[in-house]
């Protein structure tokens, strides 16, 4: 006779607790298992998933200074700009005909890195397998840079990240071709050439991914493609769509380029250089930068495996030199690296898919970190909640504030003007944001010696007219409004604008009538 066992004693109760755990759609073992069984499908998820999470944030967060400075900018259409090529403008432009000046002129930038995340995918896939794209795909959405920046804001890095990711595709279908793939015809060098000409159209670092793209060609047994036409067809077709950037460039006596080579000045910076280093930690996370970091060492170390070589060639041209200028200029963003880094994180999904399990876990723990600090910064960033908790403290979000109440004064003080007023900012950045309120209501300008795109966009003076300066605080009037070679013989603002958000007032702006003004001596 056999005795039943009792619920919860003995093997056989305690594997049915085992199985019934298992069975949770959401635990560990479930999750990797459907991660082994059905890699694509995850993928379109995470995709679909930090593609409305992206939506959300474009949605409650305002415009920054630099996407206030891209939004005008790109209401006149050019073959580039002062700052950067034109892709980015031309979109923003496309944007602005259909969706205004609303927050939906951020859709095609969440759409774009919808593409970036899948391209980034499929290119894992092909090195190191669906597990490994599926863990590459995720971390990379986490990330910091990539989640908001890269992946919602009207910057060139959105249209630059996908373009280059792209074109690594097509060139990982070139090089490392599957067994049942046909060899690659003309066609892909083509393809690769006009996606890393679109590239470089988005940004000029751009050519560091290329440059390491020709140094694996040269430096490995791939050296035979350039026995063929193929790599020569590529650089015509890359060098026919940046025509647009050589043609602005030749017309402004290389403007743009001479302001990108010419940041910062010789010296030895070691706190630039620490702070480029940091600046990267702090935009990938410290928890995704830290595991990226130990990727690409561990690649490193394998030796001769061509495919993690492959990708940090195309990652550590950007990633060493922007980052070690800094030692020698004193100038960096911590985001120059970023199109580096993006080649990195392939190499994170092939080591954490021998790991599957504590991979998952891993991926959950940094998902609710992510998830739980972008709220925060989009509550902050909508609310303006740190100015009114802390005053000394507003400014990482200040530069969300919404200056559109200018347009309305700017009517009112027309009257009586032949032409209407133009409006100056102090500097670029001021200028932006009245780039931005404004809109076709009146020109904008920008005073003092950094014009950026309003020094090539327009004539830097008031040229026979009136015009209104826009000033963002008392301490700058008092800093820089002596220099202005216009001032009329009363100064005083002739009104005070308070913005601000959540109906709360954080600026006071100053307009300030004034005739024929030609600059700043400072």
């Amino acid at each position: 006779m056999v005795t039943p066992a009792r619920p919860g004693n003995g093997k056989a109760g305690g594997s049915a607790v085992q199985r019934q755990q298992s069975a949770h759609p959401f635990s560990v073992e479930t999750l990797s298992e459907k991660l082994t069984a059905s890699p694509r499908q995850i993928a379109v998820a995470i995709v679909l998933a930090f593609t409305l999470v992206r939506l959300v944030w474009a949605y409650v967060v305002g415009f920054g200074i630099d996407e206030s400075y891209t939004i005008g900018q790109s209401r006149f259409l050019a073959l580039s700009y002062f700052d950067h090529p034109p892709l980015h403008y031309w979109i923003a432009h496309a944007a602005g005909v259909f969706f205004g000046t609303s927050w939906a002129v951020r859709i095609p930038t969440v759409l774009l890195f919808a593409a970036t995340s899948w391209s980034i995918f499929c290119l894992t896939e092909r090195l190191f397998g669906g597990v490994a794209a599926v863990f590459s795909v995720l971390f990379l959405n986490l990330s910091l840079f990539f989640l908001v920046s890269a992946g919602a804001w009207i910057v060139p890095d959105g249209p630059l990240m996908l373009f280059l990711a792209c074109g690594a595709q097509v060139m990982a279908r070139i090089l490392f071709p599957s067994p049942e793939e046909k060899a690659p015809a003309i066609i892909w060098w083509i393809l690769a050439g006009g996606l890393f000409g679109l590239a470089g159209l988005a940004k000029y670092s751009a050519l560091f991914t290329l440059a390491g793209l020709v140094f694996f060609v040269i430096a490995t047994r791939h050296r035979r493609q350039l026995s063929t036409a193929g790599p020569y067809v590529a650089c015509f077709v890359g060098l026919i769509v940046i025509l647009p950037v050589l043609v602005w460039n030749i017309q402004h006596d290389w403007a743009s380029l001479r302001f990108q080579t010419g940041r910062g000045s010789p010296q030895f910076a070691p706190w630039a250089f620490a702070r480029m280093v940091l600046g990267q930690i702090v935009w990938l996370g410290p928890w995704i930068a830290i595991p990226l970091m130990q990727s690409a060492v561990h690649a490193f170390r394998k030796g001769r495996m061509e495919r993690e070589l492959f990708c940090l060639a195309l990652g550590v041209p950007a990633i060493g030199y922007t980052t070690l200028q800094a030692l020698w200029s004193g100038a960096g963003f911590p985001h120059w690296p970023m199109p580096g880094w993006l080649f990195v994180f392939p190499l994170l999904g092939a080591r954490l898919s021998g790991r599957i399990r504590p991979a998952i876990r891993y991926a959950i723990a940094t998902s609710l970190v992510t998830l739980v600090l972008l709220t925060v910064a989009a509550a902050l960033g909508a609310s303006g909640a740190l100015h009114r908790l802390a005053p000394s403290l507003h400014g990482p979000t200040a530069d969300l504030i919404d200056w559109s109440p200018v347009a309305e004064v700017i009517t009112p003080l027309k009257i009586g003007m032949l032409d209407g007023p133009a409006v100056a900012g102090l500097g670029w950045a001021e200028a932006g944001k009245l780039d931005l309120a404004v809109g076709d209501i009146a020109p904008v300008i920008a005073l003092g010696r950094d014009k950026r795109g309003f020094g090539t966009r327009s004539d830097p003076r008031l040229a026979g007219r009136q015009g209104l300066v826009i000033v963002a605080s008392e301490k700058a009037w008092a800093k820089k409004g002596k220099g202005l070679s216009c001032l009329p013989e009363d100064p005083r603002p002739a009104a005070r604008l308070p913005v601000g958000r959540a109906g709360q007032a954080e600026l006071t702006l100053l307009v300030i009538p004034v005739e024929r003004c030609k600059g700043t001596t400072q």
